[in-house]
């Protein structure tokens, strides 16, 4: 999967250019702002959710997943079902260049520039660059700010703590919460919770330092 994630990228690299050269820039300003600030790192447990739910094939490819763009196009066209392909590597791209809109053209440059981040973003880091930047809602722009929104210790979150924060990543905690959003949040969480136990036993994590594993959920 990683050989066609090489292939764009050469054409990436000379057809974006004047958009990657300023995406690189943020994107390195980013990962040095992690570097620096490494104590306060998301925790080991936080990254391998966030990649059971979002990317959970993230270690086996270039920044393009072409089994998730396979399925979403099979879903799209002749189900009728949109889905999503982003990787992890794209969602930071959407997140650095700001660009939000539903539109094909804006998809493909983000799958193009995708296959570019790890220049600037070594690949282990990017879940946790990622969870720094991502939006999870009101007032919560990146996981500490999301952390103190919510008036939890960083350091000292429970797994299902945990997996409520990653959660407002696909489902972002608005001003004035719903029932049913809470219903949403909390099913996600637990979703994430089921495909960790399943994910780490395989090799999903292959490239993060494992922590300690829960005993129940």
């Amino acid at each position: 999967m990683k050989g066609l994630a090489r292939f764009v990228s050469i054409f990436a690299r000379w057809l974006l250019r004047r958009e990657w050269s300023q995406l690189r820039d943020r994107l390195s300003r980013a990962y040095q702002s992690h570097v620096d600030n490494h104590a306060s790192c998301p925790s080991v447990l936080a990254q391998q959710l966030l990649i059971s739910g979002e990317d959970h094939r993230f270690f086996s490819h270039g920044g393009i997943d072409p089994i998730a763009v396979c399925r979403a196009l099979w879903r799209g066209v002749v189900l009728r079902r949109p889905e999503g392909a982003s990787t992890i590597e794209m969602q930071v791209i959407r997140v650095v260049s700001a660009r939000y809109e539903r539109t094909a053209t804006r998809k493909i440059r983000e799958m193009a520039l995708a296959t570019l981040v790890t220049l600037e973003i070594p690949k282990d880091a990017l879940p946790a660059v990622y969870l720094r930047l991502g939006y999870f809602g009101w007032r919560m722009n990146g996981f500490d700010a999301a952390c103190q929104h919510l008036a939890l210790r960083p350091d000292s979150l429970t797994p299902i703590e945990t997996a409520r924060l990653v959660a407002r990543l696909k489902y972002p905690q608005p001003r004035d919460v719903s029932p049913h959003r809470w219903r949403k949040i909390d099913a996600r969480a637990h979703h994430l919770l089921r495909l960790h136990l399943r994910h780490q036993h395989d090799h999903t994590y292959i490239g993060l330092v494992t922590g300690p594993a829960y005993a129940s959920v």
